[in-house]
């Protein structure tokens, strides 16, 4: 895929842009670059992009402003935000949703290609979901043809499988079930007192690792390992952690502020514990 996967670096230092640039472009990307965030804004009515590296702190249109911009044009691009050291906890400020990782622009250029290769492949699944999807509906569509709505008064409603009170292994396991939540590997679903949980990739990557040491405590670097597969320092590893973090506590605490589930052990790491 990296032949054909389009990649838009945004970032208003130029030594940044040319090293990613050259970084990219030896590994087989077509690269288009940006100086600023008006100018990768005006490219989104132009260009189609597999995926953007874009800086967090830009002057006029910051990084985040650039992410709302292409996600309001409906563009389903991955993106991964680029931060500098010590800046990471304002990475997530105003950010919902939609983002495929954040990482310090200090990090190892191995460990910046992991994530572009990872953020690439989750993209070139979802359009295979998709496009499956609309096979089948399609496939179905002709098969039946006009005989639904005929049929539909004689026919009962379908009642929904029940849900598994333990995990279910399919050469691998397949869902985990630690109290209310509910993890479902399969489709990266995750769900909670039977509610929806809207996770990023890194969010249930990071809320798995969690679930499978349930009661356990997890240091910052084995959360790093766990959830995004690279080692790096305790101290980039608690940086990197703690938005995470923050935005799981939105998505799963009753009262973030005062955390019931998620639980922190002061300098060291995290435990999940949920009834």
């Amino acid at each position: 895929m990296s032949d054909l996967a389009n990649i838009l670096v945004v970032d208003d230092e130029q030594n940044i842009r040319l090293t990613l640039s050259a970084l990219l472009r030896r590994s087989g990307y077509a690269i288009t670059t940006a100086s600023n965030g008006e100018e990768a804004v005006a490219l989104f009515s132009t260009h189609s992009f597999d995926l953007m590296l874009v800086d967090l702190q830009m002057p006029g249109i910051n990084g985040i402003q650039v992410v709302d911009a292409l996600r309001s044009r409906g563009l389903d691009t991955e993106v991964i935000v680029l931060t500098g050291h010590g800046s990471l906890e304002s990475a997530i400020e105003g950010i919902h949703h939609g983002i495929f990782d954040y990482m310090l622009k200090t990090s190892d250029p191995a460990q910046i290609m992991e994530r572009v290769a990872a953020a690439l492949a989750e993209r070139l699944k979802r359009q295979r979901q998709s496009t499956l999807i609309s096979t089948i509906g399609q496939a179905a569509k002709e098969l039946v043809g006009d005989s639904v709505p005929t049929l539909q008064s004689d026919l009962s409603p379908i009642a929904p499988p029940s849900t598994p009170s333990t995990p279910v292994a399919a050469g691998h396991e397949r869902v985990v079930i630690i109290g209310q939540l509910q993890l479902d590997t399969w489709h990266q679903t995750a769900t909670l007192s039977e509610r929806s949980l809207n996770l990023t990739p890194t969010e249930f990557r990071l809320l798995l690792c969690l679930a499978e040491h349930s009661g356990q405590m997890l240091s910052y670097t084995q959360l790093v390992r766990c959830a995004q597969g690279y080692e790096t320092s305790e101290l980039e590893a608690g940086e990197l952690i703690k938005p995470h973090i923050h935005h799981l506590r939105q998505k799963i605490e009753p009262d973030p502020s005062t955390p019931r589930y998620l639980l922190n052990v002061r300098g060291k790491g995290y435990i999940l514990q949920i009834d």
